[in-house]
């Protein structure tokens, strides 16, 4: 008989932002935790694995919401806020976004529900560009997530440039995005998204990309790009942060 995991507070993703992203946010964090469990001597089984639950309720779009006033940004605010309530009477302890642009309602949210930890991916991804010693990083996004500057202002908080997209190239990446991965086309996503890379790297100089939108990792891989680029994915590094929570290890908010 197996032993059971340790007690602890359940943690929470928030997806339908679309509901490929929650799910694969949903791997990420399970791959995390089984590296954590296997780190600390413990065999992975089904037991060890700390509680947790994935709201998967259909969110309004985050990018026409930030251009669309107030209206349809309230209409995400409460949205959002509903499932953080909700995830806080489950007993849920800390919880994540499995969205970049989602994050322009951050503050709002974790205003509104202090006793609950809201991960930010933004300044999760900057403090580790910072730690790998990347001094500038562009940034692979929506368009809201540019207007919103969730990671023009963490980057900057951990001193690493970022590198935001021109129109040509955003307009790359958002017909990969909603073109491509939300409809289905994943090869139509993998070369816009390649595109967009090639664009940025020849206008830039970049090496560092922050794959800032869930759906470019589904489809955007280190053999689609330059040998010498080097791809950061928010929401895994996001997935790991929220791990961490879940099973005590490292202990509290980052800082």
């Amino acid at each position: 008989m197996h032993e059971t995991a340790h007690t602890t507070a359940p943690v929470g993703i928030i997806g339908g932002m679309g509901p490929m992203a929650g799910a694969e946010f949903l791997r990420l964090f399970l791959g995390e935790c089984a590296v954590l469990i296997g780190g600390r001597g413990e065999a992975v089984n089904d037991q060890r694995f700390p509680p947790h639950y994935v709201f998967q309720h259909p969110v309004p779009d985050r990018t026409a919401a930030l251009r669309g006033g107030a209206g349809p940004y309230g209409e995400v605010l409460a949205s959002l806020s509903r499932q953080m309530r909700d995830l806080r009477r489950l007993g849920a302890a800390a919880v994540a976004l499995a969205c970049n642009t989602a994050h322009a309602w951050h503050g709002e949210l974790q205003a509104l529900h202090t006793d609950i930890e809201l991960l930010h991916m933004g300044d999760v991804a900057a403090r580790h560009l910072r730690d790998a010693d990347e001094s500038r990083v562009a940034l692979l996004s929506t368009a809201g997530t540019v207007q919103s500057g969730i990671y023009a202002r963490s980057c900057a908080a951990h001193g690493v440039q970022c590198i935001e997209p021109e129109p040509a190239e955003l307009d790359l990446l958002m017909d990969g995005i909603y073109g491509g991965v939300k409809a289905g086309d994943i090869e139509r996503g993998r070369a816009c998204f390649a595109q967009a890379v090639a664009r940025m790297q020849a206008r830039t100089g970049a090496k560092a990309f922050l794959m800032a939108c869930t759906e470019i990792p589904l489809a955007l891989r280190a053999a689609d790009v330059d040998a010498a680029c080097r791809l950061y994915d928010p929401a895994r590094l996001s997935a790991r942060a929220l791990a961490q929570r879940a099973l005590h290890v490292g202990g509290g908010p980052a800082p």
